[in-house]
């Protein structure tokens, strides 16, 4: 996957059709794409998925 350096993933929002995913780019992650989410849960699902992910997944708090 050719990544820019520096970007860690993307949150791709598409509010005409109220949808929402997170794509991680990092080479050891076990969980790469998060979604995507439909309708009424996508306000809280991008919210929270960038941190919920790093936590689960890569043992980060943010």
């Amino acid at each position: 996957m050719n990544t820019p350096v520096g970007i860690d993933g993307e949150l791709t929002v598409d509010l005409e059709n109220r949808r929402a995913r997170y794509d991680c780019y990092r080479p050891d992650c076990p969980q790469r794409r998060e979604g995507p989410v439909h309708g009424v849960v996508v306000p809280e699902f991008v919210r929270a998925i960038k941190t919920q992910h790093l936590t689960q997944f890569h043992g980060e708090q943010r």
